[in-house]
């Protein structure tokens, strides 16, 4: 009986033993393929803007133990609705799969009214109080201008009116613009030649062009949309702007970087001679990619300049790194980033700042991922052609 007893006792040892290796064998397991899992993480505000530029790898927040594999590609945002956007993932063991994500494409973006705040007609002198009001939406629609308030041309007075413009989606715009109805005699004195008009960007901020030129949240603005008249002259950079240079300047040469002006101010006429040159050389429509119509030019606000080779050998140089790095501590913006062609209208210069002044820059340096003012604002940069 002692006998029997010892061998089933071996027994019940062996079968836990290997009971014991087998659970071993598959916790480690469950624990090797948990660490080896494919993990993806979307991000959380999976909405977008109606037309906004988005792309199909920008709602994918990380991969763990996989690689995307999809080619960066434009996601269609011109219809408004829920939308699936399929990312092929390899995993750790090389297998491929098609992960999906869901995006809402909507409009919350209010209707952009350019308009004068102030108009001024005779009594019994009607007037077109539409004429020369503009809007424009993210949506791309056709939207009607109404006007809210009572007025009447046959009686003196200073009449406080809205502009109202609504979108499909139901985003309102309310600006309010003044109209005064004054007597004949009163004309000269009253009746304003003004010729400010205001408008609001795709991204909220107020701006308005005078005299020819335009500023948005305070900042003077010129790109392929936005001129200056032929008649804007500084004759150099700004002082501040010249200032700051100098001062960005001097630090780089402390730590053994030379960095030299090449090109500040351009008049007019000058940067007419110059696009004129290269539209003979490449054409117009190559010479569009890199070089500023005349009135186009940041070069003719005395806000902007170019530094050492002014052309694609600078790219990579430990100064034009340095800068990219710095330039922003001393309120100037690289004007032209690299990728963002699209946004600016230009190809990537890594010569070419521009002032703003350093709360503005900080912001668009966005740590090293630049920010272009036209993103920034919610501006386009195109030819009206």
């Amino acid at each position: 009986m002692k006998k029997k007893h010892k061998l089933n006792k071996k027994k019940i040892i062996l079968v836990s033993f290997v009971i014991f290796i087998v659970l071993v064998l598959c916790v480690g397991g469950y624990i090797f393929y948990d660490s080896k899992r494919l993990k993806v993480k979307l991000v959380n505000d999976r909405l977008v803007n109606i037309n906004d530029e988005v792309y199909n790898i920008d709602y994918i927040k990380s991969v763990k133990n996989g690689t995307i594999i999809s080619d960066k590609e434009l996601v269609d945002t011109s219809v408004l609705g829920k939308k699936k956007i399929k990312i092929k993932i390899k995993n750790y063991f090389d297998k491929i799969k098609d992960y999906v994500c869901e995006i809402e494409v909507v409009d919350k973006q209010e209707p952009s009214i350019e308009y004068s705040d102030k108009l001024s007609t005779t009594v019994g002198t009607e007037i077109n109080l539409l004429e020369g009001v503009k809007v424009t939406d993210n949506s791309n629609e056709d939207i009607e201008v109404t006007i809210e308030g009572e007025y009447d041309f046959n009686k003196e007075g200073t009449y406080e009116l809205y502009y109202v413009a609504k979108d499909s989606s139901g985003n309102t715009s309310k600006e309010k613009f003044i109209l005064e109805v004054v007597k004949k005699k009163e004309v000269a004195k009253n009746i304003s030649n003004d010729s400010t008009k205001y408008f609001t960007t795709s991204k909220g901020f107020r701006g308005y062009t005078k005299n020819g030129i335009t500023y948005i949240d305070g900042v003077l603005v010129v790109n392929k949309t936005y001129s200056i008249p032929s008649t804007y002259y500084t004759g150099d950079l700004t002082s501040e702007t010249r200032s700051n240079m100098n001062n960005m300047f001097a630090d780089a040469a402390s730590i053994g970087l030379n960095i030299y002006l090449s090109s500040g101010f351009r008049s007019y006429n000058t940067q007419k001679s110059l696009y004129n040159n290269y539209v003979s050389y490449d054409g117009k429509e190559l010479a569009d990619t890199y070089s500023a119509r005349p009135g186009h030019s940041e070069h003719q606000t005395g806000l902007a300049f170019d530094v050492n080779q002014i052309d694609d050998t600078f790219i990579g140089t430990p100064e034009a790194i340095w800068l990219s790095d710095n330039c922003w501590r001393y309120g100037f913006i690289l004007r032209y980033p690299s990728g963002k062609t699209n946004e600016t209208g230009y190809k990537y210069e890594s010569w070419h700042f521009r002032y703003v002044g350093t709360e503005l820059a900080k912001k668009l340096y966005n740590d090293g991922d630049w920010i272009t003012l036209e993103s920034y604002f919610g501006i386009t940069s195109t030819y009206g052609d």
